[in-house]
């Protein structure tokens, strides 16, 4: 072997050897490092906040927010000083200034013979509770979420004489009285473009629907939504499915995804319909015959008057005959008037936007009336026309850069409307057996009323 050769061999050796060293070395450093160092928390509750365990003291009248009092005299009933009541008041008013919780809010106070810690607990609403406490830094505070859980709820029903007193099936039993009420409403608001609920319905319509529910563990429900509905109503079946759109909450569409919303509501109150549009109608006050141009709805003085679409309003006040009224400007020419008011809200005023569905009044007798009830009239271009048989123009269609998503949807939500049989028994259907029907007033409804059924 040469001499050159012989070195360069020398010298990779005294590589390997330098770096079998080195490792050796950094291998060392590492594992003193792992044995000197602890190991990172990992533990969940070492990222929350972890709540003492505390004894609450028993609760008195004086915690609970009375209407005219103040946050400050409650705590002052339990024994805080004016320093620590601006402390503590500080705290709540980082989630709702104490000047806005209405009267009935509890608070739960820990008692201090027990020797825990300080804390107050305070229920804003359903969905979320204030921990206020003390501790050596001072007033904390931490939020606690109520849980929740989802459901689905499916019901059909077969019409007798009205929503209310339709015979039920499905998760009839899974209803309160307050969410029964609250769902027949929405129903009716959903089809209130296409389905006149005070003249359209008959005995033996029915309906299907599929909800989702968000439900606390005391049984109560957070928020709930439609899935899918379906009404058939003289042999004509309609169906409705939710899309969620910029700047509301969800708005309906048909199994083609065509809107289910029209720019004009059929009808401003939900109850019967006592006089219709006519060229001829006896006046009960007047004692003559002259036209009716408009629509009457017998509700009750004080029922709430929505506006049947978006507008500005044109007058707002009394006029001859009409009583209070108000008439509203909407685009196209159209004008819609709302006569015989008891009162007119106090911010609707010429000049002032409304939104559709907004109360603009309460139903009343003034002016011709011989009775509380709703004379609504719809002109267009100046000129008298049945609200009842006027052509209503639609709100826009699913975009198609969303149709895909909303086919989706509806065809699960459809496989859900199937889970939902229709009874079989049904009244026997007569051509003039005509239901007059409108969601019951409010203060009228009873669960009681309901057929109950067994559910299969």
């Amino acid at each position: 072997m040469s001499a050159k050769r012989k070195r360069a061999a020398e010298d990779a050796a005294a590589k390997r050897d330098t770096s079998i060293v080195a490792g050796l070395t950094l291998g060392v450093f590492m594992l003193s490092v792992a044995l000197t160092v602890p190991p990172p928390l990992t533990r969940p509750e070492a990222l929350e906040p972890r709540l003492d365990p505390v004894t609450w003291a028993a609760p008195q009248k004086s915690d609970t927010l009375r209407p005219g009092g103040a946050v400050s005299e409650i705590l002052a009933s339990r024994g805080y000083d004016a320093e620590q009541i601006r402390l503590v008041t500080k705290q709540i008013a980082k989630y709702r200034s104490p000047r806005t919780l209405r009267p009935g809010v509890s608070f739960r106070f820990s008692d201090r013979a027990a020797g825990g810690p300080d804390r107050i607990r305070l229920q804003l609403h359903p969905d979320s509770t204030i921990h206020i406490m003390h501790a050596d830094s001072g007033w904390t505070t931490h939020v606690e979420l109520t849980p929740f859980k989802m459901d689905t709820v499916i019901v059909s029903g077969v019409i007798e004489t009205s929503l209310w007193s339709a015979r039920l099936d499905g998760d009839t039993d899974r209803f309160g009285t307050k969410e029964f009420e609250e769902l027949v409403y929405a129903l009716a608001d959903v089809f209130a473009w296409k389905v006149d609920f005070t003249r359209d319905l008959r005995r033996g319509d029915t309906f299907r629907i599929a909800l989702e529910r968000k439900v606390r563990s005391d049984g109560s429900v957070r928020s709930r939504h439609f899935l899918a509905i379906e009404f058939t109503t003289r042999g004509e079946t309609f169906r409705a499915f939710p899309q969620a759109l910029p700047g509301e909450r969800y708005a309906y569409f048909d199994e083609q995804g065509r809107s289910l919303r029209g720019a004009f509501l059929r009808y401003p109150v939900p109850y019967r319909i006592t006089s219709r549009f006519t060229s001829r109608r006896y006046h009960p006050v007047l004692k003559r015959y002259r036209a009716h141009e408009g629509i009457d709805y017998g509700a009750p003085a004080g029922a709430p008057v929505e506006a049947t679409a978006s507008g500005v309003v044109a007058r707002a006040g009394w006029a001859g005959g009409y009583g209070r009224i108000v008439e509203l400007r909407h685009p196209q020419g159209i004008r819609t008037r709302y006569a015989h008011l008891r009162s007119i809200a106090p911010d609707v005023r010429p000049g002032v936007h409304v939104a559709q569905g907004q109360i603009i009044g309460r139903v009343g007798s003034s002016g011709l009336a011989s009775g509380p009830h709703l004379h609504y009239e719809f002109l267009q271009n100046g000129r008298h026309r049945n609200p009842l048989t006027v052509e209503i123009p639609s709100a826009p269609s699913i975009a198609p850069t969303r149709l895909a998503e909303f086919r989706s949807t509806r065809d699960h939500a459809l496989v859900l409307l199937s889970r939902a049989s229709i009874l079989e028994e049904r009244p026997t259907l007569q051509a003039a057996e005509a239901v007059a029907v409108s969601p019951a007033p409010r203060e009228r409804f009873s669960l009681a009323r309901l057929p109950r059924v067994t559910q299969r």
